[in-house]
C-alpha cells in the first residue's frame, strides 16, 4: 500500500505541480485572485453581520443574552441588513474593479481606468431596465462569473485598443489628465 502511495505522491509531484504552478502564474488566474482579495474585506464584513442579523441560537432559547441579541435582531433587522447589502449585496462590483485593475498593471495601463471601464461594462451588462429602475439582481453572488468575463473582456479590450493607439484624439489646449484618460 506505501508504495501505491509512493507512486501517487511521484505522479503528482513530477506532473501535477509543475502544471499547476504554470497555471497559478498566468495573467488571468492571478488577476482573478487578485480581484476577489480586492473584494475579501467586504466579504468579511459582511459575513460578520451575518452573523449579527441572524443569531446561531434557536428562538425557543432560554438564555438570557441569546434571546436579548435575538430579539435586538428582530427589531433592527433593516437597519442592520443595509451594511450587509453594502457589502455583500454589491461584491460583484468591487470584483469587477479588482480584476481588471490587477490584469491592467499586467499590460501597463492605467489600473483606474481599467477599473473603472470595468464597473461601467458590468453596469450596462448586468443590471438592465426593469419598470424605470436598475435591476440589482446580478450584484451579489450571482453575477461573479458575468464580472469576471466582463472585467477580462473590458481591460484586454482596452489594452487592444492602446496598444495599437486607437484613442481619441484631442487639441493640445486640453489638460493633460484630461487627454490621457481617454
Amino acid at each position: 500500500m506505501s508504495s501505491l502511495y509512493a507512486k501517487l505522491i511521484a505522479v503528482i509531484e513530477q506532473k501535477i505541480t509543475p502544471m499547476a504552478g504554470a497555471i497559478g502564474q498566468q495573467k488571468y488566474v492571478t488577476s482573478i485572485r487578485d480581484g476577489f482579495i480586492t473584494a475579501l474585506p467586504f466579504m468579511i464584513v459582511g459575513s460578520f453581520l451575518l452573523v449579527f442579523i441572524f443569531p446561531p441560537f434557536s428562538p425557543d432559547t432560554t438564555w438570557g443574552f441569546a434571546r436579548a441579541w435575538l430579539q435586538f435582531s428582530l427589531d433592527h433587522r433593516d437597519a442592520l441588513m443595509l451594511p450587509f447589502n453594502f457589502s455583500m449585496g454589491v461584491m460583484t462590483l468591487f470584483i469587477a474593479v479588482g480584476i481588471a485593475a490587477s490584469l491592467a498593471k499586467h499590460h501597463n495601463l492605467d489600473s483606474l481606468t481599467a477599473g473603472m471601464l470595468s464597473l461601467m461594462s458590468f453596469l450596462l451588462v448586468a443590471a438592465p431596465l426593469k419598470d424605470g429602475q436598475i435591476s440589482t439582481a446580478y450584484f451579489s453572488g450571482q453575477g461573479i462569473f458575468t464580472a469576471i468575463l466582463v472585467a477580462i473582456y473590458s481591460t484586454e479590450l482596452y489594452a487592444f485598443l492602446k496598444r495599437h493607439n486607437i484613442t481619441i484624439r484631442l487639441p493640445p489646449e486640453v489638460p493633460a489628465g484630461v487627454a490621457r484618460s481617454v
